[in-house]
């Protein structure tokens, strides 16, 4: 449950360097081959302030720095993750995922789809079924279902390790957003379509056990190898597996939900931080499909005035 909140932009683990890089084995790392970092100057600082981008998932290879990020995460006086990933508000965030209705999941989604649930999760862990999340929202399973395999396996997500090593160093830990905000996203989303999500999510299960492709292993190894031709094309099939042409709709509305309307707000909120403590390097660590697109991070802060220097080598 801790890393479902760390992991509900699952979707969205994606760097962006625009530099071309040769084929590594990712197994062979131990950590990242380009630092998914930029570098933040301009009038309002004093000292040099940072963008990293994280991946919403949990390894060695990931929780182990590029030496630029580590560097630049050392210098830091101030780390700022999306939400807030403290064990006391990842407890209050838990909460908020169970359901308000009066049913259970089961109820909500019909038992032919809580069989093939059931089975998919049974295909992650023989020993496990759908019961233990009947409590939860829909879209709360939609979210988490991709990411069972992770949670079991008890590495924390990237994000978290930072805030509680940040935490650990003394550094001054807070947020870009509240959690609230995040799950306000979901839970406007009618119950018909959160059924919906959550069988697309039922059938990328099968596809991958079907294929034995794991899209959770492929997003890992492109975000080690950053793979910038490979990751573009991962998005959009993936995009198009999951959410079908009978939901195309309520994707574009989510994803804009969750990245551009998102993206606006977040680059408001490090400028108000940076103009608060100019005097201080600050570390702002969100995941990295924030930084990606018409309205990426960084783009948004040149045009307020910065000065962004990509620092990934």
């Amino acid at each position: 449950m801790k890393a479902l909140l760390a992991s509900l932009l699952f979707l969205a683990p994606f760097l962006s360097s625009g530099k071309e890089v040769q084929a590594v084995d990712a197994k062979l790392l131990k950590h990242p081959i380009q630092a998914a970092l930029w570098k933040i100057d301009g009038p309002d600082l004093k000292k040099t302030s940072y963008l990293f981008g994280t991946i919403h998932l949990g390894d060695p290879r990931i929780t182990y720095l590029h030496p630029n990020a580590e560097a630049a995460f050392k210098e830091a006086d101030y780390f700022y993750a999306e939400v807030e990933l403290d064990t006391t508000s990842q407890l209050a965030i838990s909460l908020q995922l169970l359901r308000t209705d009066g049913k259970t999941l089961a109820e909500s989604i019909g038992p032919i789809l809580t069989k093939e649930l059931d089975a998919a999760i049974k295909g992650i862990n023989p020993a496990m079924d759908s019961a233990p999340f009947n409590s939860m929202k829909t879209w709360a399973v939609y979210a988490c279902l991709p990411i069972i395999e992770l949670q079991m396996s008890g590495k924390e997500a990237l994000d978290v390790v930072l805030y509680r090593r940040a935490m650990k160093e003394k550094k001054i830990v807070g947020s870009l957003e509240t959690a609230n905000s995040q799950i306000k996203i979901f839970d406007q989303i009618k119950e018909a379509d959160q059924i919906k999500l959550l069988a697309t999510s039922i059938d990328q299960l099968k596809e991958e056990k079907a294929s034995g492709k794991k899209m959770i292993d492929e997003l890992l190894n492109l975000y080690l190898t950053d793979n910038i031709e490979a990751i573009g094309k991962t998005v959009k099939d993936y995009m198009e597996k999951e959410q079908g042409s009978d939901t195309a709709e309520l994707s574009e509305k989510l994803m804009k939900a969750l990245l551009d309307d998102r993206n606006l707000k977040m680059a408001d909120t490090i400028v108000t931080k940076i103009i608060a403590q100019p005097e201080h390097s600050h570390f702002f660590a969100v995941g990295a499909a924030h930084y990606t697109g018409a309205t990426a991070i960084q783009d948004l802060l040149s045009k307020k005035g910065y000065t962004i220097t990509p620092a990934f080598k």
